[in-house]
């Protein structure tokens, strides 16, 4: 068996002989940058925080198991009971709400009174006829000013005291500055003769005013002031129960009690009737407009209908 002889040369002669051992370049940067420690990476603020979450969240969830659950008494109610308390918590609410919305509506109610925005600018007086127009207006200037919610009928009445052919009267408010006030005056319905002189008179016995030729009135023949008279009260009783076509022919009344009332009417005869007390009066005067169609205005004749149901009609010259 052949030794190994020694190994050939592997380089020519004259040239010099390679180090052992040769380290590139970039293998030396490589080691170099091994050896080099690594940075500490701070950890992130979040993931902090939610480490710390993490962490905790354990001890948070013992608490909770370990906190004993309140008990209150809705928890201890019936579905039903919750449900009516539900119910009843609504209603609650609601009833708050339209309070509260009444208290704004009051509240803006009384800021509108008492403030000049419906105040009273103009006055409006409707319905005068024998009243002056311009005394009504200034006996009434006194509501200038005053707002319109704020005006005070019974402030209006003591200002049209004085006048006494105002039966009554209705206040209107026109916002935003107007006031209107209707009048009622009262109406003549008979004539009577007081100290030589006619005076027209309303049915409450409150004299008018001074009686014309141009008054077509019945004439009512009393002794003394009207108001406040037996004869009188019974005189009006039977002109107010007449139709209105049959009361435009009576000429005149007497009436010597409440249970003696006769009339003439108008006509070339004058002719009477005697109507008696004022009892049954639609009656009476259903009779009556039927016994007076059958006659004429010339004849004599008296139409006795105190009794309606058994009328008596007598032909005399009186």
């Amino acid at each position: 068996m052949k030794r190994p002889g020694p190994a050939k040369k592997s380089a020519a002669k004259g040239l010099p002989k390679a180090p052992a051992s040769v380290t590139p370049i970039s293998a030396k940067r490589e080691q170099k940058v091994a050896k080099q420690k690594p940075a500490k990476q701070k950890p992130l603020k979040s993931a902090r925080i939610q480490s710390s979450k993490i962490k905790a969240a354990p001890k948070v969830a013992a608490r909770v198991a370990n906190k004993p659950r309140r008990v209150t008494l809705f928890t201890k109610l019936s579905p039903e009971a919750k449900r009516f308390v539900a119910a009843s918590r609504r209603r609650k609410i609601t009833a708050l709400i339209v309070s509260g919305s009444f208290g704004l509506l009051i509240a803006l109610i009384l800021a509108t009174m008492f403030t000049p925005l419906l105040a009273v600018q103009n006055l409006e007086v409707v319905g005068t006829h024998r009243i002056d127009h311009k005394t009504i207006l200034k006996a009434l200037s006194g509501q200038i000013g005053v707002p319109l919610p704020m005006v005070n009928p019974g402030e209006i009445s003591k200002s049209l005291e004085p006048f006494a052919l105002v039966d009554s009267f209705a206040v209107v408010s026109l916002p935003p500055h107007t006031l209107r006030v209707a009048i009622t005056e009262r109406q003549p319905i008979c004539i009577v003769t007081v100290a030589g002189v006619d005076y027209l008179y309303d049915p409450a016995g409150v004299r008018i005013a001074t009686a014309t030729g141009a008054d077509n009135y019945p004439r009512i023949a009393i002794v003394g002031d009207p108001k406040g008279s037996v004869e009188y009260t019974a005189a009006i009783d039977v002109l107010l129960s007449l139709p209105a076509n049959l009361l435009g022919q009576v000429a005149s009344v007497d009436a010597k009690s409440k249970d003696d009332v006769s009339m003439r009417l108008r006509g070339n005869a004058g002719q009477r009737i005697v109507w008696g007390d004022g009892s049954q009066s639609v009656l009476k005067s259903k009779v009556l407009a039927a016994l007076i169609k059958n006659q004429k205005k010339s004849d004599y004749v008296t139409f006795d209908v105190s009794s309606p149901t058994a009328p008596v009609v007598r032909y005399t010259n009186f």
